[in-house]
């Protein structure tokens, strides 16, 4: 029952990059990924693929059939906007969003290898957000292999984890290497991974259920960190702000933990919530697209203030397009697959 969530968070950085502007909303949620992720791909090697060869080779082939067409159908739409808006025009918009210049940029695009460390250093990037998915991808490797094999494992993935968090604050490391980096999705990553072993633990799930935390309450108190401290963030400065970060990483987890357990934070039958999972993915890869083609159409220009009326009517607009491509993905790219990664599923 993650589809709901996964959305939401999607929700969440669109809302960030076309509306608000608040980083805390972009920032909060990709993390909340990565939990998700972690936590994912340990249960389907555990009980659906398992540590064969033939295994590992069927995860690999999933996820590529899951990330890649729907991302390269996305980075296809971004060069068709550039040749018809013009690069500059689509730069002013955002200021990844170019043609690769040499060989070697146009196959990190078709690959989504990048190089995470600052975000503004990873350009070209024909679709903005993608700088998530090679971290996502670094991950999937290092759980196919087996870092999440067994408990122990993640009990050190985990304390490397933190020693990085704790050595970056030390030495005055910026915000953005314990953000952009695959060191700092360690973390996440490692955290939704132990979720899988801790989720099977009855002792933690008698504690859980003695508490009475509902799911729902760990949703509206992601929600209220989140809109707190884009507020602190606005106004104040210091390495102190980013204990809403960690906070954040926190209620993520229990969220996680709550659905792996069979929790729900609304009361929708698995269908429902699969559908509008289904939307996560899309509305991430997507919403910059259609951001750029809304603004154009509605102003002709690439540049406008995303806190006034025609930002918000620019917003609105574009949730409505990017519904409407998510669908079209999800009907004619997506779905299709499925039926393919379902017969691979089958043949382990």
């Amino acid at each position: 029952m993650f589809g709901l969530y996964r959305t939401t968070l999607a929700v969440m950085v669109m809302v960030h990059h076309l509306f608000l502007g608040f980083l805390p909303l972009g920032t909060y949620p990709v993390f909340g990924f990565y939990i998700i992720s972690g936590y994912l791909m340990t249960l389907i090697m555990h009980e659906t693929y398992g540590y064969t060869s033939s295994g590992r080779f069927s995860f690999a082939i999933n996820r590529i059939l899951r990330l890649y067409p729907q991302y390269l159908a996305a980075a296809l739409i971004s060069i068709i906007l550039i040749l018809i808006l013009g690069p500059e025009f689509v730069k002013k918009f955002h200021g990844s969003m170019f043609m690769p210049s040499s060989t070697k940029e146009a196959l990190f695009n078709f690959l989504i290898l990048f190089h995470p460390t600052i975000e503004g250093s990873m350009n070209p990037r024909l679709v903005p957000p993608t700088w998530a998915l090679t971290i996502e991808i670094f991950f999937y490797i290092l759980i196919c292999i087996g870092i999440s094999k067994n408990i122990y494992r993640i009990y050190t993935w985990i304390f490397v984890s933190i020693i990085y968090v704790f050595y970056s604050f030390i030495v005055g490391w910026p915000w953005q290497t314990r953000y952009f980096t695959i060191a700092a999705a360690s973390l996440p990553f490692s955290i939704g991974s132990a979720i899988y072993f801790i989720s099977k633990n009855t002792f933690f799930t008698q504690i859980y259920y003695s508490i009475k935390i509902q799911p729902i309450f760990l949703f509206l108190l992601m929600l209220l960190n989140v809109s707190f401290w884009s507020y602190i963030k606005r106004n104040y400065t210091g390495y102190w702000i980013e204990t809403g970060f960690y906070l954040n990483l926190i209620i993520c987890s229990l969220i996680v933990y709550s659905l792996s357990i069979g929790e729900k934070i609304f009361n929708i039958n698995k269908y429902i919530d699969k559908i509008i999972g289904n939307y996560s993915y899309p509305i991430y890869i997507l919403h910059w697209q259609c951001g750029l083609i809304v603004s154009f159409l509605m102003l002709q220009q690439s540049n406008f203030n995303k806190y006034r009326q025609e930002g918000l009517f620019i917003f609105i607009l574009s949730v409505i397009f990017v519904l409407f491509f998510s669908f079209l993905f999800i009907r004619y790219i997506d779905e299709p697959i499925q039926h393919i990664r379902i017969k691979i599923k089958k043949q382990i």
